[in-house]
């Protein structure tokens, strides 16, 4: 028995799938630097936030967030990202987490300024007090969110 494995690529519906595509992609620090922004830019509209309090929260100085905003783009210089960057991807993975739990913004805020016996803190004020409180509340939701609560 003769089995011929199919060289073609995967098809979808639409054609042929993306998801599939063996190439690999180059990381490009313009786009990621639009990205960034673009996701700082949402969070901001949607939780009602200033640069200055993102910045704070950040534990960066306001007129860094403010231009990052006011340019539209952050400059990100190589693959590897500097800790402002990171950090900025720590609070970005925040919302994303809190835009799958509540659809509403308010319940975010809520959640946000809410004391939680688990952390023992208030989110929003743990996250403005460190950068590594920043981090926990990230692995907090990651958790919270992992095992279905």
């Amino acid at each position: 028995m003769t089995i011929y494995l199919n060289s073609k690529p995967s098809k979808s519906i639409r054609g042929a799938s993306p998801l599939l595509d063996r190439t690999p992609s180059q990381f490009d620090p313009v786009t990621a630097g639009y990205a960034v922004v673009d996701g700082l830019e949402y969070l901001k509209n949607r939780l009602e936030w200033s640069g200055t309090k993102i910045a704070n929260l950040l534990h960066l100085a306001p007129n860094t967030v403010n231009t990052w905003l006011k340019n539209g783009r952050v400059s990100i210089g190589s693959a590897t990202l500097h800790p402002d960057i990171q950090a900025v991807i720590h609070l970005l993975a925040i919302h994303r987490s809190l835009e799958a739990m509540f659809e509403n913004p308010a319940h975010q805020r809520a959640w946000l300024s809410t004391h939680h016996p688990e952390l023992n803190a208030i989110p929003e004020k743990l996250m403005g007090e460190s950068i590594d409180g920043l981090i926990l509340v990230r692995h907090y939701l990651d958790y919270t969110r992992g095992r279905g609560a």
